[in-house]
């Protein structure tokens, strides 16, 4: 094997595999995929994670040759909404769930700033941070939300898919029963381990060919899956999943 990861040959080739450790070096790998999977400055691609403003910014740098859409996680929003609900308790006594539920219908509708105007009319009303920081986080992503469009697109709206991994690629096999691990030998074992999924799994994205009448279209969803075991290396690797299909 070679020095952290894995030298695999197969059909006379050889390929290493190896972890990825670092932010930048994901959004690198992750271009990389693509161009693998046929990517160019035509590939029309979009990007779904948490809103958090390093990895859209990230994103946009690493796609920036080609047409990019930013897709916030659904049900990050989803998330916001409540916090901001419960701080809306007290000024209004407002049911939390049920505008939570309202307000997420509002902005699949394209109706997000009368959200913020909203979300800022209250912290005027009642200064809560609760409220001036989500009506500043669906500002900034207010391109990024129109979740009735992209389901009649047939778009992904949330990167679960990424999420439920850490669990059943990672933590399965990383967290049995018993098991020790020496830092060296943890990202060989992790890229077997995605290896071994994305060959099982169906294949997602369609590669144009050139008969092809529209450009190729990829997906990509990135998470950060917490260490699978304690030790310092892998103290929060990223995690990049997957290629979609067109839409």
């Amino acid at each position: 094997g070679a020095e952290g990861g894995v030298l695999l040959v197969a059909g006379g080739a050889a390929f290493q595999l190896v972890g990825t450790n670092e932010l930048d070096e994901a959004f690198e790998d992750l271009l990389a995929l693509g161009c693998l999977k046929g990517w160019t400055e035509q590939t029309h691609v979009r990007g779904i994670a948490d809103g958090a403003r390093h990895i859209r910014e990230r994103m946009l740098e690493t796609f920036h040759a080609c047409p990019f859409q930013f897709i916030l996680d659904r049900p990050h929003a989803r998330e916001h909404l409540t916090v901001a609900a419960e701080a809306l308790v007290g000024i209004s006594g407002t049911d939390a769930s049920s505008w939570a539920t309202a307000t997420m219908h509002r902005i699949d509708a394209g109706q997000v700033m009368s959200v913020v105007a909203e979300l800022r009319g209250c912290h005027e009303q009642r200064p809560d941070d609760r409220l001036r920081l989500n009506a500043d986080y669906f500002e900034r992503n207010r391109d990024s939300v129109a979740y009735a469009e992209y389901r009649a697109k047939g778009w992904s709206q949330a990167s679960g898919e990424v999420e439920s991994a850490h669990r059943h690629v990672v933590q399965q096999r990383m967290k049995i029963p018993g098991a020790w691990w020496h830092p060296h030998n943890v990202p060989g074992v992790l890229a077997l381990r995605m290896l071994r999924a994305e060959r099982t799994r169906p294949t997602r994205m369609r590669i144009a060919t050139a008969t092809d009448a529209v450009p190729v279209r990829c997906v990509f969803a990135v998470g950060f899956a917490p260490s699978p075991v304690p030790v310092t290396p892998f103290s929060a690797h990223p995690v990049v999943a997957h290629t979609g299909p067109a839409g």
